[in-house]
């Protein structure tokens, strides 16, 4: 249930991914048309990238389709077709990166990595993407992501600042690993994560909270993120006891 295949393309030397990733009737229909137009652009002498900006430029409501047909035509130009989508329409970034990890033309990472530096201001959507479609590789995307562009690491942080806890242990084990450099940087956004125990009346509450923030600096310091002067801060800024901060600073 893939669109129709044309003539064989010489650049192509390995199978097409897309045979695994199955279309609605009304995509289908539309990813039959562009398989046929990128027949003509390339009759043409258009290159897979202008011939994917073109398409992309002109139709930015069929991201499924179009990419569906670019990727199936040119499975080797994956690198060159995300770049190219991402940059014919920023906006449709979240699709594009769906419809990429959806027919798996690469590892997630990669996808990512390339979506990335394109787009680093998407970087928050695109982790959360994978997260949905490719939730154990999620930790590995994070750390791709930073390291490919140290900035999102913030964003990255914020956006998933309502995880569980485990989870958020995880996502700041993964930032701050990859950029320790960021650390101090990284400090204001960690603390803000963490949120305050003191905005609640609520003993119970106020006890999650405060193991919360526990674990979630205990995670910071130990990846080497924060120093334990910003340990210090953070901590007293969010009332933890001497206690609980030796608890951290010794764990």
């Amino acid at each position: 249930m893939t669109c129709a295949t044309y003539a064989a393309d010489s650049a192509v030397t390995e199978v097409s991914k897309t045979k695994t990733y199955v279309l609605d009737e009304e995509n289908q229909r539309l990813a039959e048309t562009y398989a046929r137009m990128l027949r003509y652009y390339e009759q043409r002498n258009f290159s897979s990238t202008r011939s994917v900006r073109v398409l992309m430029g002109n139709y930015p409501q069929h991201v499924e389709p179009i990419l569906y047909a670019a990727f199936e035509r040119y499975p080797n130009h994956y690198r060159h077709i995300i770049k190219a989508a991402i940059d014919a329409e920023p906006a449709f970034t979240r699709d594009i990166i769906t419809v990429a990890l959806n027919l798996e033309v690469a590892d997630p990472a990669e996808i990512v990595r390339i979506g990335v530096e394109t787009e680093p201001s998407y970087a928050e959507a695109m982790v959360s993407t994978v997260d949905q479609i490719n939730p154990e590789q999620f930790n590995e995307v994070i750390r791709v992501a930073v390291l490919t562009e140290p900035h999102t690491a913030d964003g990255i942080l914020r956006a998933n600042k309502e995880a569980e806890v485990g989870k958020l242990e995880s996502i700041i084990r993964s930032v701050l690993a990859a950029a320790p450099a960021l650390g101090g940087y990284l400090a204001d956004t960690i603390s803000d994560i963490i949120g305050s125990a003191s905005d609640t009346d609520e003993l119970q509450a106020q006890d999650i909270e405060r193991q919360r923030a526990i674990a979630l600096l205990r995670s910071a310091y130990d990846a080497g993120g924060i120093t334990a002067e910003q340990l210090k801060v953070i901590a007293a800024r969010h009332e933890l006891s001497e206690d609980e901060l030796e608890l951290i600073l010794n764990h």
